[in-house]
């Protein structure tokens, strides 16, 4: 079948307003699903529009989802009215209305909705705490240096067993743990550099610095506290 404007309208309006499946609204139009599925694919801003349309009707029925779980969870009150028709004299083919009666009744909150609410919360929480323990990283401190190496071989040979006996494997870690060894020799050496140049400043600050000569007492035989006046 052709594609028509009008019709193309009418579907994604009975979508979005969730009135009916995609085989109804089909149906209705007389159009296969196939007939359907190719405008979709044939025209983008049909597709566009339907895509829209159910992800509106998606957020129209959480939002009412969210209501009534409100509702559920913090109660409501209930509204029911009761009419009563008697003949109408002047016309006694027609009733009329004699009395309304209206029942407000307050439903409690329902506790298998708050039981919901705080399981889905708790389910929330262990996720999110999963997931952090996936992003942060492993740290294994070992004791020895052969007690890493074969767990670098574990590791490099994706966790599963056998590594050591795979020669490529155990090559692969070799070749890292060399480089580690000279990167921490590479470091060593810049670090013993660098404490070699602070001890000979240290030590060249000592010698510029002006001795202090100490004074001679020229009066040796005076009491303590005591001067000559010739000082």
């Amino acid at each position: 079948m052709k594609y028509k404007e009008k019709i193309a309208t009418e579907i994604i309006r009975m979508i979005e307003q969730d009135l009916c499946s995609i085989s109804e609204i089909c149906k209705s139009f007389k159009i296969s699903r196939k007939t359907f599925y190719e405008w979709k694919k044939e025209k983008p801003g049909f597709k566009e529009a339907v895509e829209e349309a159910i992800d509106h009707r998606e957020d129209v029925m959480i939002a009412s989802a969210r209501i009534g779980l409100k509702q559920l969870l913090e109660g409501y009150v209930q509204k029911k009215e009761k009419v009563t028709y008697v003949p109408d004299k002047n016309d006694p083919l027609n009733d009329v209305e004699k009395c309304r009666v209206v029942e407000k009744k307050f439903c409690p909150p329902s506790i298998r909705a708050i039981k919901y609410v705080l399981d889905r919360e708790e389910r929330k929480k262990d996720k999110d705490r999963l997931l952090a323990s996936e992003r942060r990283p492993l740290v294994i401190e070992v004791q020895d240096e052969e007690t890493k190496r074969q767990l670098m071989i574990l590791q490099e040979n994706g966790f599963r067993p056998g590594g050591s006996l795979n020669a490529e494997v155990v090559a692969a870690v070799d070749r890292k743990l060399e480089e580690e060894l000279k990167v921490k020799s590479e470091e060593l050496k810049v670090k013993n550099g660098q404490d070699k140049v602070k001890e000979e400043s240290a030590v060249a600050q000592q010698s510029d610095a002006p001795v202090e000569k100490s004074k001679v007492n020229l009066y040796p035989f005076l009491p303590p506290g005591y001067t000559s006046r010739t000082d």
